[in-house]
């Protein structure tokens, strides 16, 4: 029997087969490109996010500064926050900007955002850190106008006021607080002609056998010397000598801190001077006579800190605001002087009949002249303990 077979339709395989290898050739390498972009977005955000990191690190740097700066002006007060401006970190794409918080006088909460620009104007990453900055600032609790640490001689046209003043052309001082006592004194008694009102205030005028004052002593010794270990300038003069110093601003409009004959503007005139906010520590030494320093004559418009380590007088037309520690007998000399803030001294004699006082000297104390001077001094530093955040 013959069988007769029928020759199939048969098709080949080689198709299928290419078809299939191309699916899973492009699945291998869209998943190939897609593992790729995955790495370079996140190779970008990476480093996006650590260009906004060091933007917000770089600011709190910057912003330590700002905290002194915005205590010293009294722009804050607790729990009230200052904002400022978006700042470009040179010609690169980061940006910080810095807000203050003052949580109490002496804790401040310093926040630096981070941002980074991908492209220009879209911020493609934010970082944020704070830390808590403490304020460091020398204290001295002034309780009069002039303190004396030995018996003061006061006479004549010499005023002692000590009513709290605002110095004039002054904005940045609180209302006026309460009135202290014109002097105050660890004497026994004091040489004071109060007839002729030459101590003034609404309350007691002058304070006696004050064991307080007996502090101050110390603050003419270890205050004194640490004061003097930050000055500004140190004035090497000999005895007798007279220090001229008046602000000296250049052409260009700015505080020419390199003359030690500029010991700041405190008159605050219009238009305002390039010195107004310069609060300089002068340190003036005078020679020693025998074993002890001696006298120096001062005419000087100027404001801040004056330590002098020996006998001052102060000459005509004199304008001082702040703090003056002496470390001898304050004296008064000849023509109408005015100071407004704070002395203490180890005596003091401004009776105008003595052959060299003569003229007129006005002391008005001012709790904001003082405690402005002081403030000026203050440094920031971060807390030890739990001050760094990131978020």
């Amino acid at each position: 029997m013959i069988v007769t077979r029928i020759a199939r339709d048969q098709r080949g395989i080689a198709l299928p087969t290419a078809l299939f290898a191309l699916v899973v050739i492009g699945a291998l390498v869209g998943g190939i490109f897609f593992t790729a972009r995955i790495e370079i977005k996140s190779g970008e955000n990476t480093m996006s996010g650590a260009r906004a990191t060091e933007a917000a690190q770089g600011g709190l740097m910057m912003g330590y500064p700002q905290v002194l700066s915005l205590a010293s002006t009294g722009a804050l007060t607790d729990g009230a926050s200052y904002t400022g401006t978006r700042t470009q970190i040179g010609t690169s794409a980061s940006y910080y900007q810095l807000t203050v918080t003052q949580l109490n006088r002496y804790m401040f909460l310093l926040r630096s955002t981070g941002e980074y620009e991908g492209r220009p104007g879209v911020v493609s990453s934010r970082r944020t850190v704070a830390q808590l900055i403490k304020r460091y600032m020398p204290e001295l609790n002034l309780q009069a106008g002039a303190t004396v640490v030995g018996t003061p001689n006061v006479g004549g046209s010499a005023v002692i006021d000590g009513s709290d003043h605002t110095p004039p052309g002054w904005t940045n001082c609180s209302s006026p607080g309460a009135g202290v006592p014109g002097i105050r004194t660890n004497a026994t008694t004091a040489n004071v002609q109060k007839a002729s009102n030459i101590i003034t205030d609404a309350s007691t005028e002058v304070v006696t056998s004050d064991t307080t004052v007996n502090n101050m002593a110390a603050v003419l010794d270890t205050m004194f010397y640490q004061l003097a270990a930050q000055a500004n300038f140190t004035l090497n003069v000999a005895d007798g000598a007279t220090i001229t110093a008046d602000p000296n601003p250049n052409t260009a409009g700015t505080c020419v801190k390199t003359s030690n004959l500029n010991w700041g503007d405190p008159t605050r005139n219009s238009p305002a001077h390039a010195c107004e906010n310069y609060f300089p520590i002068i340190y003036v030494n005078p020679a020693m006579t025998g074993s002890l320093h001696g006298a120096v004559k001062i005419h000087v418009v100027g404001q801040g800190v004056l330590l002098v380590n020996g006998d001052m007088e102060i000459n005509a037309g004199s304008i001082y605001n702040g703090l003056i520690l002496i470390r001898g007998e304050f004296g008064k000399a000849n023509g109408n002087t005015t100071i407004t803030g704070g002395v203490v001294s180890m005596n003091a004699d401004l009776d105008a009949s003595g052959s060299n006082t003569t003229g007129n000297l006005t002391l008005n104390y001012s709790k904001c002249a003082v405690s402005t001077a002081l403030n000026n001094l203050a440094v920031s530093a971060p807390a030890a303990y739990r001050g760094f955040i990131q978020y």
